[in-house]
């Protein structure tokens, strides 16, 4: 979404931060500009010369704040790294943030605008980190490499998606190891 004017950066810090402690402490779709301006202790108009709606503002307090929530750790063991991964999108999935990011995607069904948004700045940027670390695991020999990167990553993340999404069974710490343990044997390399 387009961006205004140049941003104070500690006026901007607070702005994102009071939207993602808002929105997820509040029922979906009750918090407005000027919840967020009373928040963050600025003008209104401030807020509308840098975002030019409520959801770019809150679509950027959740890209900024998930990915300090979900690092991706970076050790030789690949299957390791993705089980650790796994738990903190759950642990985040579990927590307000992912009612906000279900409202997301509500409003991303509905806006053509918000789920090109979604996609390219929440999305991809833990799609690309994702990525980075199949990689790494064909180099150290610990994934085949005759595999589709992109069904790989919807394999190991769709369980996830899908309770968040659907709601049908609850999400535990404990899923992180059932996924790899079910995805795991067939991304696994042959062992010489």
């Amino acid at each position: 979404m387009a961006r205004g004017r140049t941003r104070d950066e500690d006026a901007e810090r607070r702005v994102l931060e009071a939207a993602f402690d808002l929105v997820g402490s509040r029922p979906p779709g009750e918090v407005g500009i000027n919840d967020i301006a009373a928040a963050a202790n600025v003008a209104k108009q401030t807020i509308y010369r840098w975002w030019p709606s409520r959801t770019a503002v809150i679509l950027d307090a959740l890209v900024v704040g998930t990915m300090k929530a979900t690092p991706f750790r970076e050790t030789d063991d690949i299957r390791a790294d993705f089980e650790a991964h796994l738990r903190t999108v759950i642990k985040l999935f579990n927590s307000p943030t992912g009612r906000i990011v279900r409202e997301m995607l509500a409003e991303a069904h509905t806006d053509p605008t918000i789920a090109d948004e979604f996609r390219q700045r929440f999305w991809q940027p833990r799609r690309d980190l994702s990525q980075a670390r199949l990689r790494r695991g064909i180099e150290l020999g610990q994934i085949r490499d005759d595999l589709d990167h992109e069904i790989v990553l919807d394999a190991i993340y769709g369980p996830l998606w899908t309770r968040l999404m659907i709601g049908h069974l609850p999400l535990s710490a404990t899923d992180a190891a059932r996924v790899t343990d079910a995805i795991w044997p067939g991304i696994a390399a042959a062992r010489a």
